[in-house]
């Protein structure tokens, strides 16, 4: 008897097709309630760095949630970043002020007199790197999806 393969379709293909029978697997797959809630959050007592990954435990220890992911519990790392809003620097070696941000590929430099700033974000959206180390800072950004959109997509079977 012959075998029938199936084919896994990626998790974009899934949602762009949106069937009715795999479209609420594919949405909680990716935390569709965490990408479309903006979220603001202010850290404090960061090690001195330049680079800071919001993705770590420490950064979660260090920070405070203003605005969106009311459901994340307290030790649940905050998401990646999808795209930044406002950030600010309240204190380091870097002066305080407000930063703007760019891809990877960018230099973080100073801005005019210097209370202005570039940062970049790193391409997973985990790390924001200044010119020089923060220790504090205020983000407000949209989450990135918990799973790549590239990844095979099987919907979970009905039971």
């Amino acid at each position: 008897m012959p075998v029938t393969a199936t084919k896994n379709d990626t998790l974009q293909q899934a949602l762009d097709r949106a069937s009715p029978d795999q479209l609420a697997d594919a949405l909680r797959r990716i935390a569709l309630a965490k990408v479309l809630d903006p979220v603001k959050v202010t850290f404090v007592g960061l090690a001195s760095a330049a680079a800071q990954n919001i993705t770590t435990a420490a950064a979660r220890a260090a920070a405070t949630i203003n605005q969106g992911l009311k459901s994340l519990g307290a030790t649940d790392l905050l998401p990646a970043i999808l795209e930044v809003g406002t950030l600010r620097v309240t204190a380091g070696t870097l002066a305080a002020g407000p930063a703007i941000v760019t891809d990877s590929g960018g230099t973080p430099t100073a801005i005019g007199a210097g209370t202005a700033h570039v940062a970049t974000l790193s391409d997973d959206g985990t790390t924001l790197t200044f010119q020089a180390a923060v220790t504090a800072f205020v983000l407000e950004y949209v989450p990135r999806s918990s799973t790549d959109f590239a990844t095979l997509f099987a919907p979970n079977p009905k039971a």
